[in-house]
């Protein structure tokens, strides 16, 4: 089936529009304000997803990686605050960003933080916990808060990102994240939503295992058994993640998960 002549108008536009067609049959001056209009929308939802990256390579160079991760990825049609799933792993593939190693995970900290941000309201069902008393642990599940993620990296990541979140000590921040990028430090992040606001927090790796399980839906059961040799408590765990808004409740389990 051919397409429209009308079609074909927008499609040669917005090709003009990302540079990427020649551009002659297009009033230069309207196709200019196009153009600035797209960046400083490409910018300003970048600035919203990635407030961490941002704040870490400066305006003036977030102002040109905004605009060639735009012509890599151009928003055809969609929402702008889904537009930057693939910032992380463009980051991480740019050779002129060696400079900042960490960049790749900081962002996709920032995106998950996003991504939690966005998730639905969750309302802790304190009723479910019963269900503790009544049954075995290997027919139960966790049910976690919406916007519950967790994320391993090769870098000081949770550091970085309360450095560049801080409200007080702000000093002593940036000089905790600056030793342990010297050191090379590896964190793993828990991201979670008990208001409004996402939250990162440094987990162990018994803490992230634990809801490694949980997230992929495996049986309280199962879940204790792989930390049978560790020093992970759940019933020290389970009253903290009420307090703190990560646990939603407890479900039983209905499928052949273990």
């Amino acid at each position: 089936m051919s397409l429209s002549k009308e079609t074909l108008a927008q499609s040669a536009l917005i090709s003009a529009i990302y540079d990427r067609e020649d551009a002659s049959a297009f009033n230069a001056q309207g196709l200019a304000v196009y153009q600035q209009s797209l960046l400083a929308n490409a910018k300003h939802a970048l600035e919203i997803s990635f407030p961490s990256v941002c704040q870490l390579v400066g305006d003036e160079f977030f102002s040109q990686l905004s605009h060639k991760f735009l012509h890599a990825h151009p928003l055809i049609a969609g929402d702008w605050g889904e537009w930057g799933c693939k910032l992380p792993s463009w980051i991480a593939s740019r050779t002129d960003l060696a400079e900042y190693p960490y960049l790749g995970d900081c962002a996709q900290l920032d995106w998950q933080c996003h991504q939690s941000e966005r998730a639905s309201n969750c309302t802790a069902e304190l009723d479910s916990l019963q269900l503790l008393a009544e049954h075995d642990a290997y027919q139960l599940k966790i049910k976690l808060c919406s916007g519950v993620s967790i994320f391993p990296s090769m870098y000081p990541v949770v550091d970085i990102w309360n450095a560049h979140h801080a409200v007080d000590n702000e000093a002593e921040q940036f000089s905790i994240a600056a030793q342990s990028i010297t050191e090379k430090k590896p964190q793993s992040a828990l991201i979670w939503r008990p208001e409004w606001k996402a939250k990162v927090k440094e987990i162990t790796a018994t803490e992230y295992l634990f809801l490694q399980h949980t997230l992929a839906g495996k049986s309280i059961g199962y879940t204790l058994d792989a930390l049978a040799n560790t020093d992970f408590s759940f019933e020290s765990w389970l009253p903290q993640a009420l307090q703190n808004g990560l646990l939603c409740g407890i479900e039983p389990l209905t499928n052949n998960t273990l």
